[in-house]
C-alpha cells in the first residue's frame, strides 16, 4: 500500500491517513512516500510498518545499531538529531503550551544504568511493546564501561541462568553489578578487574553496595537499590535550572517530594532556611541522610514514607518540589498542594502525558512561568522536563 507520510504522532512515529483512518507508521518521516504493511488495524486507526521506501526524507540516515529494527530501546536513529529535537520541543508546545529552552546532552554514550534481561543465558532488551528478547551485544546508548562489562558477560554465558543484569558506573567510572538470579558463572565476574562492586541477590560478593556519584562537586551516596538519573550531564542542567530560579527567592521551608536519594534537597538547603525531603524508598533515604552529611548541610531534613501519608501535615511552605514517578501526581497530593499553595512550584517530569493532566489540575493556583526540556534520553522519543509555577 503506498502512502505519504504527513505528520510526527506524540511517540515520534509516521503519521498519515487512509480513508480518512489515522494510521501510525513506525519510523516514517514527514515527506515520504512509503509502501507499507499493515500490522493492527482498529476501527479508529491502524498501524504500520515500511514494507519499502519509494521517496525518502533528505533527513533519513542509516541506523547505526544493527538492532534498531528489532529493538525498543532507540526510536530517532533513522533521523537526524535536529529532527529529533524539533519532535520534543514541538510536543512541549502542543502539550504545555510553551517551551523556555532545551537542553542538550550527549546524544550517544550517555547511560551510566541499564538493565539486562536475559533468557537461558542470552543477554538483550525486549522488543518494542512485547517482553521478546532482542539479543544484543552493544548499545550505543551505555557509557563504554558498561558496554566492557556486558563483553564479560557474553564471554562467560550461562546457558541455564534467567534473570536480570543491572549494571551502573559512577563519575570516576567505578562500576556496581547487580545479579537477580543463579548465574553459575559469577565467579569469572566477580574475578574481573572491570566489575568493582558485585550483588547477587541482595548479596554483596565484591566492593560495597553503593557508590558516590559528583554533580557539578556535590557528592552522593547511591544505593544498588536507590534511584538516580541515568544521565549525569541532564541532571547538572536540572541543577542549573534550579540554581537560576532559586537564587533570587527568600524561602523559608521547602518541600522536596519523591525526593529518593535527596539530591534535589541537597541543591535547595543553599536556597532555603529548612528543606523537608519525603520519600517511600528506605534505601535512598538512608542514602540521603548519608549525602546530608557529605555535603555537610545541617537545613535537611529527611522523611522514610509515602508522600500522600505526610502531605496533610506540611504547612507554612514556600517551595515545592516534586519529582514523582511516570504515572505522575496522585489526587490527594494534587488537593493537598491546592491548600498548602506554595508561592513556588517546581514540577519534574518525564512523563509530557502525566504532567500536562496534572498541571490542568493545578491551573486554578499555579500558572506556567518557564518551561524547559533537558535531553536526558537523546534519540529516544522521551525528555526530561522542568516545569517552574508561580502561585496566582
Amino acid at each position: 500500500m503506498k502512502i505519504k507520510i504527513i505528520d510526527l504522532d506524540d511517540l515520534g512515529n509516521g503519521l498519515t491517513k487512509i480513508d480518512n483512518k489515522v494510521c501510525f507508521v513506525k519510523r516514517g518521516l514527514v515527506g515520504e512516500v512509503l509502501d507499507i504493511d499493515l500490522r493492527k488495524e482498529k476501527k479508529s486507526y491502524c498501524d504500520a510498518n515500511i514494507k519499502k521506501i519509494i521517496e525518502a526524507s533528505s533527513n533519513r540516515v542509516v541506523p547505526l545499531c544493527k538492532y534498531y529494527d528489532q529493538c525498543g530501546g532507540c526510536n530517532f536513529l533513522h533521523t537526524s538529531f535536529e529532527i529529533e529535537r524539533k519532535f520534543k520541543e514541538d510536543k512541549s508546545y502542543r502539550f504545555l503550551k510553551a517551551c523556555h529552552g532545551f537542553y542538550k546532552t550527549k546524544e550517544l554514550r550517555y547511560r551510566n544504568k541499564v538493565t539486562f534481561h536475559v533468557l537461558n543465558g542470552e543477554i538483550g532488551y525486549y522488543e518494542e511493546k512485547t517482553n521478546s528478547l532482542v539479543k544484543i551485544d552493544y548499545c550505543y546508548l551505555l557509557e563504554d564501561k558498561i558496554n566492557q562489562v556486558l563483553k564479560i558477560f557474553l564471554e562467560n554465558k550461562d546457558s541455564y541462568f534467567n534473570g536480570q543484569i543491572v549494571i551502573r558506573v559512577n563519575y570516576l567510572e567505578e562500576t556496581l553489578v547487580i545479579i537477580d538470579g543463579f548465574y553459575r558463572k559469577i565467579m569469572k565476574i566477580k574475578e574481573s578487574s572491570l566489575v568493582d562492586n558485585l550483588i547477587n541477590n541482595d548479596q554483596v560478593l565484591k566492593g560495597k553496595s553503593y557508590f558516590l556519584e559528583n554533580i557539578l562537586g556535590y557528592q552522593f551516596k547511591v544505593s544498588y537499590k536507590s534511584f538516580f538519573q541515568v544521565n549525569r550531564l541532564g541532571l547538572e542542567a536540572i541543577f542549573k535550572i534550579l540554581k537560576e530560579f532559586l537564587e533570587d527567592k527568600n524561602i523559608n521551608i521547602a518541600l522536596d517530594l519523591y525526593s529518593g536519594t535527596s539530591v534535589l534537597g541537597v541543591l535547595t538547603s543553599k536556597y532555603a532556611k529548612l528543606v523537608l525531603s519525603v520519600e517511600v524508598n528506605k534505601l535512598a533515604t538512608n542514602d540521603a541522610k548519608e549525602n546530608r552529611r557529605l555535603n555537610k548541610i545541617n537545613n535537611l531534613k529527611v522523611i522514610n514514607g509515602k508522600v500522600e501519608d505526610y502531605i496533610d501535615s506540611f504547612k507554612n511552605i514556600d517551595l515545592v518540589i516534586v519529582d514523582p514517578a511516570r504515572r505522575g501526581l496522585d489526587k490527594k497530593t494534587i488537593d493537598y498542594l491546592k491548600i498548602i499553595k506554595a508561592k513556588y512550584l517546581i514540577y519534574i517530569a518525564c512523563s509530557m502525558d502525566s504532567l500536562k493532566r496534572d498541571l490542568v489540575f493545578l491551573e486554578d493556583i499555579y500558572q506556567n512561568k518557564k518551561i524547559y526540556l533537558v535531553d536526558m534520553f537523546p534519540r529516544t522519543n522521551k525528555v526530561e522536563c522542568v516545569c517552574l509555577l508561580n502561585l496566582r
